[in-house]
Formats: structure tokens, sequence, C-alpha cells
């Protein structure tokens, strides 16, 4: 999906920067809601930003691939006990925005089947650009 303008709305909540002393929480919370997605240092190939209540990082989301004239909006993950509270949609419009203030487009990718964040990303203006198929291969021994 990709965004081709600015998410005007309010942000209520305090949206911090993630930096290398939560790297582990940040990791723990994304592999706690999508288990295996998200690997030790990839925090390291963008910004990350998140939420913390009562002490906790309840909800993130960050950059991950970066090319020329696109930044890709990853990780987007709130603790289950936390949903519902537009923890998701002020952190992707906070992601986002700073995409565009780097004169990028922000776009991202989601699972067809996903249909909470679809439609969470189409009320902020994300649009499909493309469906594409993943496949997971694995290499098998011969016998």
């Amino acid at each position: 999906m990709i965004l081709e303008k600015r998410i005007e709305i309010n942000i209520g909540e305090k949206i911090i920067e993630l930096d290398d002393t939560l790297a582990e929480a940040l990791s723990s919370l994304v592999n706690e809601v999508q288990p295996g997605y998200f690997k030790k240092k990839t925090n390291l190939m963008g910004n990350y930003f998140g939420v913390i209540k009562e002490g906790k990082l309840v909800a993130v989301t960050g950059e991950r691939m970066k090319m020329k004239g696109f930044t890709e909006v990853s990780a987007v993950v709130t603790h289950p006990f936390y949903t519902g509270k537009g923890f998701a949609k002020q952190l992707v419009a906070h992601t986002a925005n700073k995409i565009f203030d780097e004169n990028k487009t922000p776009y991202l990718h989601v699972a067809e089947t996903n249909f909470d964040a679809i439609r969470l990303y189409e009320k902020l203006g994300f649009k499909t650009r493309r469906k594409m198929s993943f496949w997971d291969l694995e290499i098998r021994p011969r016998n």
C-alpha cells in the first residue's frame, strides 16, 4: 500500500523515538505479537517509535526498507491488552509524516487477510498499489 499525502490527525499520545536502550523491548513486543517477524538488529534499519504505558512499551512502528524516494512503514504492532486505543493510528501517522518530511513516499505491505490493519491503513489514506505473492521456500536435503 502507498500513501500519497500527509496524514492530518490529532496525535494525543506521547510518541518517543526508540533508542538502543529499548531495542530488546521493541524486539520482544513485535515477536510476542508476530512471532519470527522481527530479527535481531532489525531496529538498525531505520527509526522506530513507540508508546509507553505503565512503564511498558505497548505499541510501536518504524521504518525498515529505504530506497530512493520511498521508505517502508514497518512493524505496526500493539500489545493485545492495549488495542483499540488509537496507538497504531497515531504511530503510523507520526512515522508516515516523518517520511514525508524527508521528501520520500511512505509505503507498507500487509497480508490481504489482515482486514483490521487494511481498514486502518485505508482510513489513513493508504491505497493498494499492487498485490504480491510471497512464498516460503525451504531447502530439503537430498535422500
